[in-house]
């Protein structure tokens, strides 16, 4: 069973989150991916304070994936966090408009194929709950999706379109 961590980041509209999703890539029940939500976290809208706690999270980037959104301060967050497409487990995700409809299939997908899991004992999981019952399910030109928190859980469920190591942006 091989596991990954995928980190979604976001740093738009009035704030910040990051989630980390585990992918089980045989699922539990050997039904394809299983995917735990393992962290949510909300932080200020302060660039500082999300490369912070970016850098604070353990990262191997053979296994690992950090989603940097590059809406919004996204494109200031990659390039403080030293651009780090010489790094491997990095991404920028630059889709814009009807564009991101993709990262909302990717969850409209994992939950209704059953996949998607929350781990026990979430501190911001009534934000989290309350933030999916109104994300946009449908994209319009303006690209826009829901909360922050939505955009990061989109970001870190989605699978890599290039398997782990190298970083792209897409």
């Amino acid at each position: 069973m091989t596991q990954h961590i995928h980190h979604g980041v976001v740093i738009a509209g009035h704030g910040s989150a990051i989630v980390s999703v585990e992918h089980d890539d045989h699922g539990v029940r050997g039904q394809g991916a299983d995917l735990v939500v393992t962290g949510i976290e909300r932080l200020p809208f302060d660039l500082s304070a999300v490369v912070r706690r970016v850098h604070e999270l353990p990262h191997d980037p053979n296994m690992d994936l950090f989603v940097i959104d590059g809406e919004g301060l996204g494109r200031a967050l990659w390039t403080a966090l030293g651009s780090p497409a010489h790094r491997g487990g990095w991404s920028l995700y630059t889709g814009r408009g009807f564009e991101r409809q993709g990262l909302v299939d990717g969850l409209v997908v994992a939950v209704h194929a059953d996949q998607l899991r929350f781990a026990a004992g979430l501190d911001e999981m009534p934000a989290m709950t309350e933030a999916m019952t109104s994300y946009r399910r449908k994209i319009r030109e303006d690209g826009l999706l829901g909360s922050e928190l939505v955009v990061a859980l989109c970001l870190a469920v989605a699978p890599p379109r290039w398997g782990y190591g190298p970083p792209r942006v897409y």
